[in-house]
């Protein structure tokens, strides 16, 4: 069975009293599947917090691959 992708933007914060820093284009199943995702990724340990940002909603895509696709400056992820 093939699961319906959606794409979320994560806002990565490396101190949890810091504004984000980045934000992570993560494709997933779903909320959940995508902040398991964030955390199982090799640059999971520079962040302290990760969390949906509250600004984007989640999109769904037909092609994309399960899976973190980037990191994007917050500033220009904002200006998007």
């Amino acid at each position: 069975m093939k699961y319906q992708m959606h794409v979320y933007a994560l806002d990565c914060y490396p101190d949890s009293n810091k504004d984000p820093s980045v934000v992570m284009i993560v494709a997933a199943r779903s909320e959940t599947d995508a902040v398991e995702l964030a955390f199982t990724h090799p640059n999971a340990d520079q962040y302290q917090a990760v969390q949906l940002n509250p600004k984007s909603k989640a999109k769904r895509s037909v092609s994309i691959e399960r899976g973190v696709h980037g990191f994007v400056n917050w500033r220009a992820y904002k200006s998007l």
